[in-house]
């Protein structure tokens, strides 16, 4: 009985953690969705009433022509932006309008710290998030797993005598939030698992457990 407990609760923890981006993605796909159908509905609508065609064939157009345009909308809107920062012109227009929305000062804060975190986790070429580490935290003798982002630089690092690295800390079950430790690089231990190996780790609270390695090395920036 014990055994069956907890083969159903593992079951259960690996299902959420196959749903959880899932649910995720859906959410941030219908956000964008009804922005854009928020958007075409009084659009078409007023188009209708201009030419005129009837109230029925009124409703049944904005009942399921405006569901369909409103994703061709969003499909094309997404294509020609891709295309947009695929080419030279582009990408110059691109950062002209990144430049005008640093120099406005509330949306400036919005958009670059947007803007910043999606390059952190979706950027091909990104650095961040390099190796999976162990600190002893939040006291010692208790091990928590992080993720080193980079050399701790700048004014932080000038403050001390010693190199540190910078860790994130992420949250069980959800690791899109947690702390920022600065951390020597002699009281870190680096792991041999993978990020993604780390991150369902992390998301399924330690039950999805990546076999061990033969050996652990000291880590090395």
């Amino acid at each position: 009985m014990p055994h069956r407990k907890r083969t159903i609760k593992r079951t259960l923890l690996t299902g959420l953690v196959i749903l959880t981006p899932l649910l995720v993605t859906g959410w941030v796909v219908r956000f964008i969705f009804e922005q854009i159908h928020q958007f075409m509905t009084p659009t078409v609508l007023r188009f209708l009433r201009l030419v005129g065609p009837g109230e029925n064939l009124e409703h049944t157009v904005l009942r399921f022509g405006v569901p369909f345009i409103s994703i061709l909308f969003a499909v094309l809107s997404i294509y020609l932006l891709g295309l947009l920062g695929g080419n030279v012109i582009g990408r110059q227009f691109l950062q002209g309008v990144d430049q005008l929305l640093m120099r406005i000062p509330m949306v400036r804060g919005i958009y670059s710290a947007t803007r910043q975190f999606l390059e952190t986790f979706s950027g091909d070429k990104s650095q961040a998030f390099r190796k999976v580490v162990l600190v002893e935290y939040p006291r010692k003798g208790l091990w928590t797993m992080g993720l080193v982002s980079n050399e701790t630089k700048g004014e932080v690092a000038t403050c001390v005598d010693h190199p540190m690295v910078s860790v994130f800390i992420p949250t069980t079950p959800n690791p899109t939030s947690g702390w920022l430790l600065f951390v020597p690089i002699v009281d870190v231990i680096e792991l041999q698992m993978s990020v993604d190996d780390a991150f369902k780790m992390i998301v399924s609270g330690g039950i999805l457990t990546p076999p061990a390695p033969p050996k652990r090395n000291a880590i090395a920036l």
